[in-house]
């Protein structure tokens, strides 16, 4: 099952770069993207397409990263309250179960 998950995924991951090769020739005309009084080099439009998505993609990694370290931090807490529930349960038990205590 692994193998055929590879395999579909390498032929998905080979239709995708097909289609962004295809979009890329398709789209070749330049632009110059222009933002207040500020104007970029001309560059064709795949280009900045590309751009655009090289840039999501590094800002969805940089909010995954903040959102997973807070999870990592919350899980470490969690954890640690649970082993000191089972320390003073372990010690609870200790105490009623020795016979010299009554």
């Amino acid at each position: 099952m692994t193998f055929l998950k590879k395999w579909l995924f390498r032929l998905f991951l080979f239709v995708v770069c097909v289609l962004a090769f295809l979009a890329a020739s398709d789209n070749s005309a330049e632009v110059t993207l222009v933002f207040l009084d500020a104007e970029t080099p001309k560059w064709p439009i795949s280009w900045w397409i590309l751009s655009g998505f090289v840039i999501g993609i590094f800002f969805g990694l940089a909010l995954s990263a903040v959102s997973t370290t807070k999870m990592k931090l919350e899980v470490r807490k969690v954890k640690k309250q649970v082993s000191k529930s089972h320390d003073a349960l372990d010690n609870l038990r200790a105490t009623n179960s020795d016979p010299n205590v009554s």
